[in-house]
């Protein structure tokens, strides 16, 4: 502001100069300079906000940015920019999403996607696109605008929810801030509509992500193929939700790990890995022998503490999805 007064005084000046070349080469001079300053708050403002300060790498080699009231704002107003940017059949869902819900899609919903992308706003933009072109795939127009609750955008797909094929719970969280997301494909146990299981998937990581620390350190995928038959082991719906978490739902997958893998592993694992691509495939761990064995290596190695564990895989928690879904009425989710 102290330069824009600057200039303003300075134009003023030689307004009132006798000589008219030189009220319009100060005129000029000051247009210029002002001109330059803007560069120069914008690339501070760039250099700023695109490598903020970050924690030391943790056991999956992933770091974290120390967040401040600074960096969100600037965050914020460079996200905006970068969605204004993207050319017109790239953001078609966030248009539309910004005119039919507008309360879904504020500075909140925003710093998801800032926090899943280590606030690189070019990034969190267009995850945000893609994410809203695929809610509108996936949950068609009449209720990709609706809030992702029970009685909103999931309406229709508690049959698939209760199935129980992906699990949370408050208490499974690692050592390092995470979320636990279980899949167990044993619970599909009966036919099921594909699409209907991939968006209560959405709805499960979803809910997670209301926890601010999800939203910053992520989740962990702990994958418990041990009692599926290797038709319940839909290499389909799994690499559609896979999909939906790794590039479109606004959430940092830290690590997956297959627990007690059956026979068939050895078939259905490449497909896995072959999904997540070889970035994740690094932070892929498979874990088998005997239950306290692999609860002692979840444990000392990775963080993952038997009370964080389903009773299961012979940890301590007992998962109740009729529960979980009872309590999610109740609270409104």
């Amino acid at each position: 502001m102290a330069k824009a007064s600057d200039s303003d005084s300075t134009l003023d000046d030689t307004s009132a100069s006798s000589n008219p070349a030189e009220g319009d080469a100060g005129a000029e001079e000051g247009v210029a300079e002002a001109a330059a300053c803007g560069r120069i708050e914008a690339e501070e403002r760039r250099l700023q906000f695109q490598l903020p300060s970050v924690t030391k790498p943790d056991v999956y080699g992933q770091c974290h940015p120390l967040e401040s009231p600074e960096l969100i704002a600037g965050s914020l107003v460079r996200v905006e920019e970068e969605l204004k940017s993207l050319p017109e059949r790239v953001r078609n869902g966030w248009d539309e999403a910004c005119e039919r819900c507008p309360s879904l899609v504020g500075d909140d919903h925003k710093l998801m996607f800032l926090r899943c992308q280590g606030f690189h706003a070019d990034r969190a933009a267009l995850r945000l696109a893609r994410y809203w072109n695929k809610r509108i795939e996936l949950f068609g127009e009449e209720r990709a605008f609706l809030p992702m609750t029970l009685k909103g955008a999931l309406r229709d797909d508690i049959d698939a929810l209760i199935f129980g094929f992906v699990r949370i719970n408050s208490r499974m969280v690692d050592a390092h801030g995470r979320r636990i997301v279980f899949f167990d494909p044993s619970m599909l146990d009966h036919e099921y509509d594909r699409p209907s299981m991939n968006r209560a998937t959405w709805y499960v990581v979803h809910a997670a992500l209301e926890d601010e620390m999800t939203q910053k350190r992520g989740i962990v995928m702990i994958i418990y193929p041990q009692k599926a038959k290797m038709k319940q082991f839909d290499t389909k719906l799994l690499g559609v939700d896979i999909e939906n978490i790794k590039g479109c739902i606004p959430v940092r997958v830290g690590g997956f790990h297959v627990c007690h893998p059956p026979l068939y592993a050895h078939v259905t694992i490449p497909v896995i890995k072959l999904i997540i691509g070889p970035k994740l495939s690094s932070r892929f761990y498979t874990h088998s022998g005997k239950k306290d064995k692999v609860m002692k290596k979840l444990e000392k190695t990775f963080g993952i503490p038997k009370k964080s564990i389903p009773r299961d895989l012979g940890g301590h928690l007992v998962l109740d999805q009729d529960q979980w879904l009872g309590h999610r009425r109740v609270v409104g989710g």
